[in-house]
């Protein structure tokens, strides 16, 4: 069974204007996957969509095998967790504690329930011992982790998440990054959006390519290699891939796009003008 099955779907706002156009996609149980395109490729919209938030103008979407309905929305934002882009938009309560009680709470757990689910969520982030605090005096970062911990605690199956990585300094993108591979350790299915080509590279292991509310493309991730999509996708080569392209010697190769992709081909080719020389 797929995670997420998206067939034929198309949103329409009031004006007229589509923001997605015949979207068809299939997301398999466990897979992280990036969704990257320019400013307005859509990418937000869908993620509202797979949690419910918005409704298609046309077209189905299955959660689990479950498709979306007004009926049951309550259901699927239990299966679903999405975490916004920016994280005020998400944590509001007095307290990190209230903050991710909340949920729990409305979903009338029982008292014992929220204390071992919200102090798990807050230590998988690494935010428990500031349970106690104002979001407030939180840095971004923080903010970002405890909104995730808020997700955690309704023990979504499917975590979404909008720009993870914007505004964040190195170690906070570092921070995030670990727990993301945490989750996908946990089991979760993880759909995020990104203009980080390089992050993509490195993290996911599907990558779905928007613009203009249409997928370009799907793929693993040596979909980021394809100069044809990165440009019409308005994005970069990765990085490596870049630095590579450069290289005589290399230019004609398959281009590596993250760090273990160009280790393994530096490594072969010193094997390989090394090994008559023993």
């Amino acid at each position: 069974m797929d995670a997420i099955k998206i067939k034929n779907v198309t949103y329409q706002y009031e004006n007229g204007i589509k923001a997605l156009t015949d979207i068809t996609l299939n997301i398999p149980v466990g897979a992280k996957v990036a969704l990257l395109g320019p400013n307005g490729a859509g990418k937000s919209t869908l993620l509202h969509h797979l949690n419910g938030l918005k409704e298609p103008s046309e077209g189905i979407i299955s959660i689990l095998g479950n498709p979306i309905t007004r009926k049951n929305a309550r259901f699927i934002r239990q299966q679903v967790g999405l975490v916004f882009q920016d994280p005020d938009d998400q944590v509001f309560s007095g307290t990190v504690w209230d903050d991710v009680t909340f949920g729990p709470r409305n979903l009338q757990m029982s008292e014992e329930e929220v204390q071992e689910i919200c102090t798990a969520a807050l230590g998988n982030v690494g935010m428990l011992e500031y349970k106690e605090r104002a979001p407030y005096h939180l840095s971004y970062g923080q903010k970002k982790r405890v909104a995730i911990a808020g997700i955690l605690a309704m023990r979504p199956d499917i975590v979404l998440l909008d720009e993870p990585m914007a505004f964040l300094d190195p170690a906070g993108q570092d921070e995030i990054t670990g727990l993301l591979q945490g989750l996908h350790y946990m089991g979760k299915t993880i759909l995020l959006s990104t203009h980080d080509v390089n992050f993509a590279a490195s993290w996911a292991d599907m990558v779905v390519l928007l613009k203009d509310g249409k997928i370009l493309a799907v793929g693993s991730n040596q979909l980021l290699a394809d100069e044809e999509f990165i440009r019409i996708a308005n994005l970069h080569l990765p990085i490596i891939a870049r630095t590579f392209k450069m290289v005589p010697e290399f230019s004609s190769s398959k281009l590596p796009i993250n760090e273990q992709e160009a280790f393994r081909l530096l490594f072969k080719r010193f094997n390989e003008n090394n090994k008559y020389q023993y």
